[in-house]
């Protein structure tokens, strides 16, 4: 009896980590029916899921990104520390992301974040200012800290390159069609706002965005953009002046 006493901790360590085991490893066309009435109102509409919540797959869909497939490995080594860290695959309609998503229930981290999407996602914004967009963006190396409870952005960084492609916007009541030539932009956090800093190949600065803490979000663009398109603004200011702002509700 003592030996059993003294082993008790092993056996609780024992019983724990079989419980995890049943609870990763159970199939989600199971699980999913009983965990879905607890989560309330979801941002997405959760159409099939397959797998186990360990190595998993569901379809998804939403209003702003349409039918996307979502795929799932969590680290259970980080179990133990209180955290929830998966590594994800997401895959859409001209559409893709990878990386790491970590949480400890109200905070959640994401690192090492790679993704391509379709200019296509852009057009409910670029329509507020009549302008129109073709080409792709690829984001790479993205990382952030939100907590959700009060949706704040904590710290975000990382790089998007635009590939270039087909514009349109109004200038002075005329349409003006060109080719945009290929961008990058840099996403940092020096203050409250997350910004994101717009440039040429050469580094010269075409226009900034910016997501603010109460989730509005804006985009600028300057003069200098028209130059690259070989078309002259009517006014005589300099290549700094912003002559195109939008914004919108984000989160």
């Amino acid at each position: 009896m003592k030996a059993i006493w003294s082993a008790k901790g092993y056996i609780l360590l024992g019983f724990i980590s079989y419980a995890i085991f049943v609870v990763l490893t159970a199939p989600l066309e199971f699980v999913w029916p009983k965990i879905e009435p607890k989560l309330g109102r979801l941002p997405v509409q959760v159409e099939a899921v397959t797998g186990t919540i360990w190595q998993g797959q569901a379809q998804v869909k939403s209003a702003q990104i349409g039918s996307v497939s979502a795929s799932w490995d969590i680290q259970v080594s980080e179990l133990l520390s209180g955290n929830l860290t998966a590594l994800i695959d997401v895959k859409g309609n001209d559409l893709k992301l990878d990386g790491k998503v970590s949480t400890d229930g109200d905070q959640v981290e994401v690192s090492g974040i790679s993704a391509f999407m379709s200019s296509q996602y852009l057009k409910p914004l670029l329509k507020q200012g009549r302008a129109a967009l073709e080409g792709n963006f690829e984001l790479t190396d993205f990382n952030s800290v939100v907590t959700l409870s009060d949706k704040q952005i904590h710290s975000a960084g990382g790089r998007i390159v635009f590939s270039g492609g087909d514009i349109s916007f109004p200038i002075d009541g005329r349409k003006i069609d060109a080719q945009l030539p290929i961008l990058v932009g840099n996403i940092t956090k020096p203050s409250d706002n997350v910004d994101l800093a717009i440039t040429d190949t050469e580094g010269n600065s075409i226009g900034s965005g910016y997501v603010q803490p109460d989730g509005w979000s804006g985009l600028k663009i300057r003069r200098r953009l028209l130059d690259l398109l070989g078309q002259k603004w009517p006014q005589d200011v300099s290549e700094d002046t912003v002559i195109f702002e939008v914004s919108q509700k984000l989160l």
